[in-house]
């Protein structure tokens, strides 16, 4: 038995829609202490990481761990419309349906198919990071507009006192520096100076998503490694992305 209730709908519908950003399906972990999603990219480029504490939901029952396979993208559309009205949630293991009812100046309710689990377990990355950034998620998402303007590619670059954002074509180039101590640049923590170049694509899609359901995002990453960047959610949730980094011959 799972059944939720989200006091805002509208917050539900960013998260999943920052979710759905890097997956179309994927397994929603359900058990008596909140909510998991783990899933990879189709090319195994990027992986999204969820996590939703009950303290999270105005209600919240499960009486025993429940995999539900869902398409994020079609809940996504369903709720393209939600305000900030509570939302109902509750799954029926004998039909295997999920059912969302919407309670604002009238009741929508949508009812679901969900689609055979998978039996793949994507483990978290295990990864030493020497670089540890904070800024304002909104601020990250202009800085990597603004770099996609010129490249595909992004190269980030820490020392002990800076943050650099630079692409570079035949042609062309751009450049960002954030200063540590700026009013962009919470937080800067560097081990070692670290160099790694990323898909703007990619990242493009990650911010733009992050921004919208979190104020705040983490950045970290090593040389030549994977980034990782976590967005701060309420109630002790978090929202996690992986992406593996561009290899250049030097």
């Amino acid at each position: 038995m799972f059944t939720a209730k989200i006091s805002d709908a509208r917050q539900w519908k960013n998260i999943l829609a920052a979710i759905s950003t890097l997956i179309e399906e994927a397994d929603l972990n359900a058990a008596p202490e909140g909510i998991k999603l783990r899933s990879m990219d189709p090319s195994h480029v990027a992986m999204v990481d969820f996590e939703w504490n009950k303290s999270a939901f105005e209600e919240y029952t499960c009486l025993q761990p429940t995999k539900i396979r869902l398409n994020v993208s079609d809940i996504v559309k369903k709720l393209r419309g939600a305000g900030q009205d509570p939302l109902e949630m509750a799954y029926d293991e004998n039909t295997r349906k999920l059912s969302m009812v919407i309670k604002g100046k009238w009741k929508t309710t949508f009812t679901l198919p969900t689609l055979d689990p998978g039996d793949e377990e994507v483990p978290t990355p295990k990864i030493a990071f020497n670089t540890k950034i904070k800024m304002i998620s909104s601020s990250f998402k202009d800085i990597i507009d603004q770099i996609q303007t010129v490249s595909d590619n992004v190269r980030f670059e820490t020392t002990q006192e800076k943050f650099t954002a630079e692409a570079v074509t035949e042609l062309s180039g751009a450049k960002i520096e954030l200063e540590k101590g700026s009013d962009v640049l919470l937080e800067l923590e560097v081990k070692e100076p670290c160099k790694a170049t990323f898909n703007l694509n990619y990242l493009s899609e990650i911010s733009k998503a992050g921004s919208t359901a979190a104020e705040l995002v983490t950045i970290e990453f090593s040389s030549n490694m994977p980034v990782k960047l976590e967005y701060e959610m309420p109630q002790q949730g978090k929202l996690l992305y992986y992406l593996a980094p561009r290899i250049e011959a030097e």
